[in-house]
């Protein structure tokens, strides 16, 4: 009865053979699973900076002069069309108010006093070429009776000068006749357009956004001179509400990068990914390097691609200007 259950054990137990196989199997088995493990993930790394989708503006007067007012602080939301600064336009100021008295006399006419100095002068010059014809018709008859009376030269001028005077009639009639019709239409529209093109320079005075968006910094203050020769801008302003991501891709990397990859962001000093982002845009140009390279082994001559990337989601919020390092798997 021993020796049957001792032969029953013998022959289920494995041969020297198969477990060394087993062992092997086994042993090849977790070498891959160990060289897979050790192998390192490829990854795009780029360095990158926050910055506005619409870009930063510097605002700068549209005419020279010193600036009498900045209506705004550093830091402060703006909408659109908001006042931010004026220049002092004495000049500006003084020609609208010219062209708004000449509209206003325009629209008025003329008064009693200049029509009657009109029909004055008017009736003068008549009594002027009355006595001149008078002149005239003498000279002729005072010549037929006596030849050597009068010469040539004297009754050719006594001619002219009739003739000049009613000349002078007829434009003195005409001028009396518009000052009693009043203004003509095309007057009155012509004295407005002035008024408008006034207007519209002295406007020019006033600086204005453009966007809605954050005051970021003044150059200037109350008081500042500004000019159109050297543009000297009065403040910096942007809409941060809308943020992107600017990366350099060294050129080596080009090829390995796509629009559409996903990818991790850090902020500058943070000791964990502070977020996701995606390639949106690579700007077909190369460019030499112009962000900060954390990496002091670098070379600073490398040309770089940039690409424009959307930020998915940021924890905590990011600011504009802030550095990122951005982290992309690459598919092999």
């Amino acid at each position: 009865m021993t020796r049957g259950c001792t032969a029953s054990r013998t022959a289920f137990a494995p041969s020297k053979t198969e477990s060394f196989m087993n062992r092997t199997l086994i042993f090849l088995i977790l070498a891959a699973l160990h060289t897979h493990a050790a192998e390192p993930v490829r990854k795009l790394v780029c360095v990158g900076r926050v910055e506005p989708v619409d870009g930063e503006i510097e605002v700068c007067a549209q005419i020279a002069g010193t600036l009498s007012a900045v209506h705004v602080k550093e830091g402060q939301w703006v909408k659109a069309g908001t006042l931010l600064a004026e220049v002092d336009a004495p000049r500006e100021q003084a020609a609208l108010d010219l062209a708004l008295a000449k509209l206003v006399r325009v629209k008025a006419g003329h008064g009693k006093e200049e029509i009657a100095a009109a029909q004055a002068a008017r009736d003068a010059i008549a009594e002027e070429l009355l006595f001149a014809d008078l002149e005239h018709d003498r000279a002729i008859e005072l010549r037929q009776k006596e030849a050597r009376a009068l010469s040539d030269d004297i009754l050719d001028q006594r001619k002219q000068q009739a003739a000049i005077l009613r000349k002078r009639l007829l434009a003195a009639a005409m001028q009396h006749k518009a000052l009693e019709r009043g203004p003509l239409p095309e007057e009155i529209t012509l004295a407005e357009a002035e008024v408008a093109s006034a207007r519209a320079v002295h406007e020019l005075r006033q600086v204005k956004a453009a966007a809605d968006g954050h005051i970021l910094l003044l150059h200037r203050h109350a008081g500042d001179a500004v000019s159109l020769n050297f543009p000297t801008p009065i403040l910096r302003m942007a809409d941060t509400a809308k943020l992107r991501v600017r990366i350099e891709i060294n050129e080596q990397d080009v090829q390995n990068a796509n629009e559409g990859m996903e990818g991790l962001f850090t902020i500058h000093g943070a000791a964990k990914p502070n977020g996701r982002l995606r390639i949106v845009t690579l700007l077909p140009a190369f460019a030499p390097r112009r962000l900060f390279e954390p990496d002091s082994t670098a070379r600073m001559d490398t040309r770089t691609l940039n690409a424009l990337c959307e930020i998915i989601g940021a924890t905590p919020s990011v600011y504009a200007g802030q550095r990122v390092l951005a982290e992309f798997e690459m598919k092999e």
